[in-house]
C-alpha cells in the first residue's frame, strides 16, 4: 500500500509504498531523492491501497541553458579582469623595454570637443615620424618605437602640447587617445590615459581584482542556479569590472538580461512538492 509522507532528506512531500498490511515503523525510500527513512504506519497517513505515484520530477519546470550561458560570460569577465591586472602589475621600466616597430592612433579636439583638422604632430627625437590629423581629428602614426614616447602638437591659433604617451607594442591600440588644443600662445601638456594607468597601477589592480572574484562568485552561482539575488549581484560587479577590460561591459550586461529572464529557474531553499 502506499502513502504520503515527507521525505527528512531533500524536505519533498513525497508518495512512498510499504508492504500491505504492514504495521508500525517502515523504511522506505524517498522517489525524490534516493535516500531511505522511517515512517509509522499506525500514524495518520493517507495510505491508499492504489494511490498514484507522481514522480516529483513532473513537478520541476524544464531548465534552460540561460542561467548556464551567464554564468560563462561572468567567468570569461573573472578571466579578463585578472589578465588586464596582471598587465598593469608588470613593471612599467619592463615594457619600456620592449622596442618594436608599434603605430599610434589618436585624435585631436579643441576645448568644447570639436574635431580639429589639420594639426601637426610629431614624435619628439624622430622629426621624420609626423603626420597631420584628418577632417574627423583622427591621426596616425605608423613604424613608432613601443614604450614611452612623447609628441609635440601644433596649429595655428592653438597652443602647443607637448604629450607623454605610451606606445603599446605590435599596434595594440586599447583606447584612442583623445588630445585637447587650447587656444593662445604658449605650450600646455598632457599626459596620455595609459601612462596614467601605470602611475596608478597597483591600486587599479587591486580594484580589478575585487571586481573580477565578485564576477567570478556570480557566474558560479549562476551556473549552479543558486541565490538569484547574489549572481544578479555578480552580474552587476562584472559590469563595473568590464569597464577595465575590452568586452566586460557587453558581457556583464547580457549575464544581467539573461539572469532576470531565468529568475524562475534559481532556488535559494527546496521547495515543498503540492499534490
Amino acid at each position: 500500500m502506499k502513502g504520503k509522507a515527507r521525505c527528512p532528506h531533500c524536505k519533498e512531500s513525497v508518495i512512498v509504498e510499504v508492504p500491505d498490511g504492514a504495521t508500525g515503523e517502515q523504511i522506505v525510500t524517498c522517489p525524490n531523492c534516493g535516500m531511505k527513512f522511517r515512517v509509522d504506519v499506525n500514524e495518520k497517513y493517507s495510505w491508499e491501497e492504489e494511490a498514484p505515484i507522481i514522480h516529483p520530477a513532473m513537478h520541476i519546470k524544464p531548465k534552460s541553458t540561460k542561467p548556464v550561458i551567464a554564468g560563462i560570460l561572468l567567468i570569461i569577465i573573472f578571466i579578463s579582469g585578472i589578465a588586464m591586472s596582471g598587465v598593469l602589475l608588470l613593471s612599467f621600466d619592463n615594457l619600456n623595454k620592449v622596442s618594436i616597430p608599434s603605430e599610434f592612433k589618436g585624435k585631436v579636439v579643441d576645448e568644447s570637443g570639436k574635431a580639429l583638422e589639420g594639426i601637426q604632430i610629431e614624435v619628439a627625437g624622430h622629426p621624420e615620424l609626423n603626420t597631420t590629423t584628418d577632417e574627423k581629428g583622427y591621426f596616425i602614426i605608423k613604424n613608432i618605437t613601443s614604450g614611452k614616447q612623447e609628441l609635440h602638437l601644433t596649429g595655428e591659433g592653438y597652443k602647443s602640447l607637448n604629450a607623454e604617451i605610451f606606445v603599446l607594442p605590435w599596434n595594440i591600440t586599447i583606447y584612442s587617445e583623445k588630445f585637447v588644443m587650447k587656444e593662445g600662445n604658449g605650450e600646455i601638456e598632457q599626459k596620455s590615459l595609459i601612462i596614467k594607468l601605470f602611475e596608478f597601477g597597483p591600486l587599479l589592480s587591486s580594484i580589478i581584482i575585487v571586481l573580477s572574484v565578485g564576477a567570478l562568485i556570480g557566474g558560479i552561482l549562476a551556473i549552479t542556479r543558486k541565490y538569484f539575488v547574489i549572481a544578479m549581484t555578480g552580474a552587476v560587479i562584472g559590469i563595473i569590472a568590464g569597464f577595465f577590460t575590452l568586452i566586460g561591459i557587453v558581457l556583464g550586461l547580457a549575464a544581467l538580461i539573461l539572469l532576470l529572464i531565468s529568475k524562475d529557474e534559481f532556488e535559494s531553499k527546496p521547495k515543498e512538492v503540492k499534490y
